[in-house]
Parts: structure tokens; C-alpha cells; sequence
């Protein structure tokens, strides 16, 4: 049974629990700590694709001399190897700051998504010849949160090596994080900025803006998260943050309106706001209501695809097995897609006669079909779901307005000439 402890800088450390204090898969202690006498040898693997990107999505500032100067204050040790892998292609400068900080380039250029095993198959191959090389190495890092990296975590700590694991809190595996001897994230390490009156309204502007969009009110509580994840902490650390969140909220009526129901707050836009709302806006509001949620094109598209070629092969998938299964795809291909983003977009497949369910005891029990029988059939599922929006905004109290209507799905007014051939096909059936 592991003992999992947090050390100072968001460190997570998991120790087994032992009698003298000695690792069950080794029988030794970790490197660095007393009764051992050899150097700390280390050697670091980077993962550019799984570490940078999520740094951006986080919005912050990829440094690799901060991860470098606090791995060698935790270890105390000396980094012998440094390897890094991914797409040189995406940002030049980066490549030539890991040059400088004496890291050798893997390139792994991605052409598609198995380019991406492939890269991860390197870094694991790479790892495995260190262990025959004739060095020893006492650490390994492996600056990732990639769970496809568990088996060779594994690998590595039974052969008596220390497992040290580095990366973004909403990309890392939360299996990859319990099986490393010690796990770093990085937001833990970047030092915290303070924020300014001016920083903090616009944070409230940008989450009120974001949490509001299809919403029509939000719990306080929410967005005082939203304010957090924005911030990366540094809302939490602020004197804003101190005392009363309802009192920081009465500072800013001009962003926004506070309603207590019982003993829960809300936020909302001003009344007078809220009537000025676009008619797209107000469009995506009242069909999540109906729980036909717009989800972006971007995300909708890759899910009513994905969906249908794995229907197109497996015939008895219950819809929470198919909601699983896309989810564990998409984490795996570092893709921003959430359960509850592909749960939406099934049910508006299933409005649309896109799939089929049969009778169970609950909707994620139920047993899901492909209905479409076509030879393109995505093209004619993304048709039949927009053909179903456009339907329940004709049933609107809204007036409707074409362009409006393709704002709402496509966020542009260029689909307008696309949504006039669907509104014919309905016009066709309805006839």
C-alpha cells in the first residue's frame, strides 16, 4: 500500500511503506538520501508535444532553466543527459533554448497521430539503451504526464532507479503521476506574478464572458474557480481573494449582477446586458436548455467522426462504453475533449436519427447503432445535426435570422450559403 505525501513546491511524492524504510521493489533506498555514497547521476527525457502544448493551454511561459534549476535543487545531483523530442517545426526559439541548455534534438515531426506513438516509442527505446549503456544512472526524469510512459516507469524502478516525473496539471495521467517515485507539476514551480486592480477586472471580465455564454446565470463559486485557473493561483494568493467573495463581486456591477437564491449566490450579466445579448448568443443559451448544446465545429466534428468509424465496426458498444472509448482516445491524442463535450454531441446524433438506441435501464446502458447507411456518411450526419439545430431554433419565441443561425453553429456568417441547402432539406421532409 503506497503512502502518497506532498513535499514542499507541489512535489508528490509516493513511498512505499516499509520497515526500514526501503523500497518493496528494490530494497534500496532512493538515490540521494543517506548510506548512499555514489553520485546522483541524471538523465533527463523531455516530451515537447505533451509538456509545451500543455504549458501554452495553461497560459504559461515554457522555461526549461526553471525546470532544470529545481530538479537540481530537489536531487542535489548531476544531470548527465539530456534528450528532448517533438516537432523542432513549432517554435525555432525553443529549439535553440534547449540547444543552449545543453539539450540533444530527437525531431519527431508530426505527420499524424500514430507520428505521435512513434515519438513516445523513441523516448522509451532511448531510455532502455541508457539502462545497457555502461553509465549508470541513478534518476531518470521524464518530463511528461503522459500515461502511455507508465510501463517504463515501471521498468525503470525495478531495476533500483529513482522515477521523478514533471508536467501540466490537466494534461498528467493520473495513473502516470502515482507510479513515479516523485512527481513534479509545473505550475507549482513558476513563480507566482502578482496581480494588478487592472489584471484582476479583466480576469473577471474574460470568466464571466466565458461562463455566461450559454449560461444565463452561474454560481459565485464558479467563478471564483474560473478566476483561479485563469490566474494559475494567483487570484487565490491576491489580497482580492481575502475576506468576502460576494463584497469583491458588489466592486464590479458594470461586468456584472449578483442574485442570491436561498443560500446559494449567483452571477449574471446586468438585466439591461442581458437584453442586448446577440441573437446567436441567446440561439446557443435556449437550445442547452433543451439539452442540445452547440458545441464548436472544431470539437463537434472530430466526435460525430470518430463516432461513426467506430460504430461502422463495433456493433454492440453501450453508450457509456462509446463515450469511454473517444474519451480515452482523445486523451491520448492530447486532444481538449471532454466526456461531457461528446456526451452532448451523441445526443444531438441521436436527435438527428444520426445513431440509434435501444431500451435499457438508463441512457448509458442502452445499446447504440449507426442508422446512417450512405457511402459518406459524416458528411451527411454533420447535415442532419445542424438540420435539427435549425429546426429548434425556428421553434424559438426568438426571431430568426439565417445569418444569426450561423454564427451560433460555425461562429461565421460564411456558412450561410451551406445552411441554406440544409433549410431545403428540411423544408423537403417537412413537406
Amino acid at each position: 500500500m503506497n503512502e502518497v505525501e506532498l513535499g514542499q513546491s507541489g512535489i508528490r511524492r509516493n513511498q512505499p511503506k516499509s520497515m526500514n524504510g526501503l523500497s518493496h521493489d528494490t530494497g534500496k533506498a532512493p538515490p540521494n538520501q543517506a548510506g548512499v555514497g555514489n553520485t546522483n547521476d541524471i538523465a533527463i527525457f523531455l516530451d515537447l508535444d505533451n509538456l509545451v502544448i500543455g504549458a501554452k493551454q495553461a497560459n504559461l511561459t515554457f522555461d526549461i532553466n526553471l525546470i532544470l534549476d529545481h530538479i537540481k535543487r530537489m536531487t542535489n545531483g548531476r544531470i548527465v543527459l539530456r534528450r528532448s523530442y517533438g516537432d523542432w517545426r513549432q517554435n525555432q526559439q525553443l529549439m535553440k533554448d534547449l540547444a543552449v541548455a545543453g539539450f540533444s534534438a530527437q525531431s519527431t515531426i508530426r505527420i499524424n497521430n500514430f507520428s505521435k506513438n512513434l515519438a513516445d516509442m523513441q523516448i522509451v527505446v532511448d531510455t532502455m539503451d541508457t539502462l545497457i549503456d555502461g553509465h549508470q544512472y541513478s534518476t531518470y526524469v521524464l518530463i511528461t504526464g503522459d500515461r502511455d510512459f507508465t510501463p517504463l516507469v515501471q521498468s525503470l524502478r525495478k531495476r533500483g532507479k529513482h522515477v521523478i516525473g514533471l508536467g501540466v496539471k490537466h494534461t498528467a495521467s493520473r495513473s502516470f503521476v502515482s507510479l513515479c517515485d516523485e512527481y513534479v507539476f509545473y505550475e507549482d514551480i513558476v513563480p507566482m506574478q502578482k496581480l494588478t486592480d487592472v489584471q484582476v477586472e479583466e480576469l473577471l471580465q474574460q470568466a464571466v464572458e466565458e461562463l455566461l455564454q450559454e449560461e444565463l446565470q452561474v454560481r459565485a463559486s464558479i467563478v471564483r474557480q474560473r478566476l483561479s485557473e485563469l490566474s494559475n493561483g494567483a487570484f487565490d494568493k491576491s489580497a482580492h481573494a481575502e475576506g468576502s467573495f460576494r463584497k469583491f463581486l458588489e466592486k464590479y456591477g458594470h461586468i456584472l449582477e449578483i442574485k442570491q437564491v436561498n443560500t446559494t449566490l449567483y452571477v449574471r450579466h446586468p438585466q439591461k446586458q442581458e437584453q442586448q445579448r446577440p441573437l446567436y448568443e441567446r440561439y446557443r443559451s435556449k437550445l442547452k436548455k433543451q439539452r442540445l448544446r452547440i458545441v464548436p465545429a472544431e470539437q463537434r466534428f472530430p466526435v460525430l467522426k470518430d463516432m461513426i468509424s467506430i460504430l461502422q465496426t463495433q456493433h454492440h458498444l453501450r453508450w457509456r462504453e462509446l463515450i469511454d472509448m473517444l474519451a480515452d482516445q482523445y486523451e491520448k491524442q492530447n486532444k481538449d475533449l471532454s466526456k461531457n463535450t461528446i456526451n452532448a454531441v451523441l445526443l444531438v446524433a441521436r436527435r438527428a436519427q444520426v445513431i440509434h438506441t435501444l431500451k435499457g435501464k438508463s441512457l448509458s446502458t442502452a445499446t447504440v447503432s449507426l442508422e446512417l447507411k450512405g457511402v459518406k456518411p459524416f458528411q451527411e450526419g454533420v447535415m442532419r445535426c445542424d438540420a435539427v439545430y435549425l429546426r429548434e431554433m425556428l421553434a424559438l419565441s426568438e426571431p430568426f435570422d439565417l445569418e444569426e443561425a450561423a454564427l451560433a453553429l460555425y461562429y461565421s456568417p460564411g456558412h450561410v450559403r451551406y445552411l441554406k441547402v440544409v433549410m431545403k432539406h428540411i423544408d423537403q421532409m417537412d413537406a
